[in-house]
């Protein structure tokens, strides 16, 4: 019983958060980042296909707020090189989805550290992790190594270096179920962006069987406490 009650309530999240974008596009406003812990912007000069772009992100995912609900929600960048909009309101982006080898790494990239992520540092390693799966143009999946990479940085964004690989290894090795609904937001001149909405658990067998068997005591009982 309990499974299902849970099930039900992920169920309604998920499909309120997927109402949001169920339209070929959605207005949004950039409600801001959390600037506590470490900043992006430390970890020097990010090379993407050996052309610099200046990293100037907290260490959080961005928050924002559907227009015609008012609904809020956090996002990652998909797209460094572009500003988010924090002067602009109720911008209209497309709805899209992730296809190919991409969806599948940022769905098990989601699947395997997004519910675990609670210190800025963990998000500001996640947010590294993604841009690497975005941009990388070989195949090695590293945020150390390869096409897209971080140069330099201080103790603490090294550290943040170093969990990021750690996430993208637990994502290229997880073979589990998709955990997430992944929604992809487009933006003509501003930053594009990753929404990941979670998927409502589906009750075993087993539940189904127990809640029976409960429905049945309960009634069992019921009728013996009648009056007769």
């Amino acid at each position: 019983m309990k499974n299902l009650v849970v099930a039900s309530l992920l169920a309604a999240g998920a499909l309120a958060s997927q109402a949001a974008f169920a339209s070929g596009t959605v207005d949004i406003t950039w409600q801001g980042t959390d600037t506590s812990g470490i900043k992006l912007s430390t970890m020097d000069t990010t090379v993407s296909n050996s052309v610099p772009l200046t990293s100037n992100y907290a260490t959080t995912a961005l928050n924002y707020v559907y227009t015609a609900t008012g609904e809020s929600f956090v996002a990652y960048c998909i797209q460094p090189s572009e500003g988010n909009g924090r002067a602009l309101r109720n911008q209209t982006y497309a709805v899209e989805s992730f296809t190919g080898e991409q969806a599948q790494h940022l769905q098990a990239l989601f699947s395997t550290s997004y519910a675990g992520l609670s210190t800025h540092d963990d998000k500001a390693a996640f947010q590294l992790a993604v841009w690497e799966l975005m941009l990388e143009t070989g195949n090695t999946f590293s945020v150390t190594g390869g096409s897209f990479k971080v140069l330099g940085g201080d103790a603490a964004s090294l550290a943040a270096s170093t969990q990021a690989n750690s996430f993208l290894a637990q994502a290229l090795a997880y073979q589990g179920p998709a955990l997430y609904s992944l929604t992809k937001l487009t933006h003509g001149s501003l930053q594009d962006l990753v929404v990941a909405t979670p998927l409502a658990a589906v009750p075993e067998p087993e539940s189904y069987a127990m809640l029976l068997a409960g429905l049945g005591i309960v009634g069992l009982v019921a009728r013996r406490r009648l009056p007769r």
